[in-house]
């Protein structure tokens, strides 16, 4: 054996001449391997005036002087180049990058940690974005006798500051601080196209949820418009150039908006509507919604719905006021559950299949002052059921031909109210002129038995009252 096992120095030979070659040659290798500390390791040939005793760790794709040489250890010792073979365990110094490097058997990797470390990879490959880079089943972040904060920084209010969750590294959800101030929560289907869910005002505390519907606000008196012949249901309906096509798309729209005591309007533009509106809440406000067609003319709105309701008003609060329509279909105008209806100024009403006007279970219909005019027939003009009640008074009322009301021009029964008076009637027509059954109430303010429209007496039974 004529070398030391580990860094390979020469041994002097026994009975061997010139011993100080062999012995200076140990000296110089060790040098050149003690504390190793070497100028660069990225260079790819010798540099042009290396200092005597420099060393260098001889970068991959080598030539000249160090080809062949890689990941070795070149030293410039007596103006020739020596070349060492690191060992697993080796250490050096990388002067112009400030870090310890260790030879592992295979490739110069970081030795150390330092303050500040350009990267770190546990159980990971850090790069130059990633330069933490932990791969583990968890992580632990604990107090050291108190507590703990994790804290994320970013140089402006249009950076991010944010934790970013993803599946096989793409983007599902973000959270954090996403190009402002505010606190943003997002997810994503494909890690391109994310939707906002939550955002957390920074200065207010308010939450808002971008990706729910919500309820606008109003600031002033809102009109929506619809029209059946030149109208869309996909347009905004305000103004009568992007007017909606149906009614039920009007209403919808008014019982979405909070009109923070502002009026909102249904205008309807003349015409044929084949289609009419159920209302089945309260606005938001409490306030009561307008529909309005024609007030000169009510004749050229017309709601003519077949096989169907055509006004129903059932949500319990909801108040709702009707003007200017001439109105067909299974029931004209329906109020119930509490519901309140009041017909002002002209209206019209065609043929119905069960009645004009019906009010039933705690609901309110009124007409007081306004104009009737009658074009249809129905088993009932009017027909109040289950608490329900119309007030009918101090308008006028024009029958056109002889309409047929073939259970009654008026009836009333289990609870239901009709009261009525001051009306002026004009016109004919057929059937009995009222009936009151099953306990319900009819009030004429004593105006007597011939007081509602008809060509037959008016009809008591089983407890019905009529005063």
């Amino acid at each position: 054996m004529f070398q030391t096992p580990n860094l390979k120095l020469p041994y002097i030979a026994p009975a061997q001449a010139q011993k100080h070659v062999t012995h200076n040659e140990a000296i110089r290798a060790l040098d050149a391997l003690v504390h190793i500390a070497v100028e660069d390791r990225d260079l790819v040939e010798p540099p042009a005036d290396p200092a005597d005793g420099a060393r260098y760790i001889v970068a991959e794709g080598a030539s000249g002087a160090w080809s062949g040489h890689e990941n070795e250890i070149a030293a410039f010792q007596d103006g020739a180049w020596a070349f060492y073979t690191p060992r697993e365990g080796w250490t050096a110094w990388i002067a112009d990058e400030d870090l310890l490097v260790a030879w592992n058997g295979t490739s110069w990797v970081s030795a150390g940690l330092l303050d500040p470390a350009p990267k770190l990879g546990i159980n990971a490959t850090a790069d130059t974005t990633n330069r933490l880079a932990v791969a583990s089943p968890a992580s632990l972040f604990t107090h050291e006798g108190g507590g703990h904060q994790l804290k994320i920084n970013k140089a402006a209010s249009s950076e991010s500051g944010t934790i970013l969750f993803q599946t096989n590294w793409s983007g599902r959800a973000e959270m954090g601080l996403a190009g402002d101030d505010d606190y943003h929560f997002k997810v994503s289907p494909d890690g391109n196209v994310w939707h906002e869910a939550i955002v957390i005002d920074r200065s207010s505390g308010r939450v808002s949820l971008p990706a729910t519907p919500r309820r606008e606000v109003l600031g002033a008196s809102r009109t929506y418009y619809v029209d059946p012949n030149t109208g869309s249901d996909s347009n905004d309906g305000l103004s009568p150039n992007s007017a909606f096509q149906t009614i039920q798309k009007a209403i919808d729209s008014a019982l979405n908006v909070d009109p923070a005591g502002h009026a909102v309007t249904i205008q309807l533009a003349d015409g044929t509507y084949s289609s009419g509106g159920w209302i089945n809440r309260a606005m938001f406000d409490g306030s009561q919604l307008n529909i309005i067609g024609n007030p000169t003319a009510p004749a050229n709105v017309e709601i003519a719905v077949s096989g169907a309701n055509a006004i129903l008003v059932d949500g319990a609060g909801a108040k709702v006021r009707l003007e200017g329509v001439k109105i067909s279909g299974d029931v004209g105008v329906w109020a119930r559950y509490g519901a309140v209806v009041f017909l002002t100024g002209k209206n019209a009403f065609g043929s119905c299949s069960f009645r004009h006007i019906g009010a039933d279970n705690g609901a309110f219909v009124e007409m007081l002052g306004g104009e009737i005019e009658i074009e249809g027939a129905a088993p009932h003009h009017l027909y109040a059921d289950a608490g329900g009640h119309i007030f009918y008074a101090l308008g006028s009322v024009d029958i056109v031909g002889t309409p047929d009301f073939s259970f009654g021009f008026a009836h009333a029964q289990s609870t239901g109210l009709i009261t009525s008076y001051g009306v002026n009637w004009s016109g004919t027509a057929a059937g009995p002129r009222y009936q009151a059954v099953l306990n319900g109430v009819i009030n004429v303010n004593g105006a007597g038995p011939d007081y509602f429209p008809g060509d037959t007496a008016g009809v008591l039974a089983s407890g019905g009252q009529y005063t």
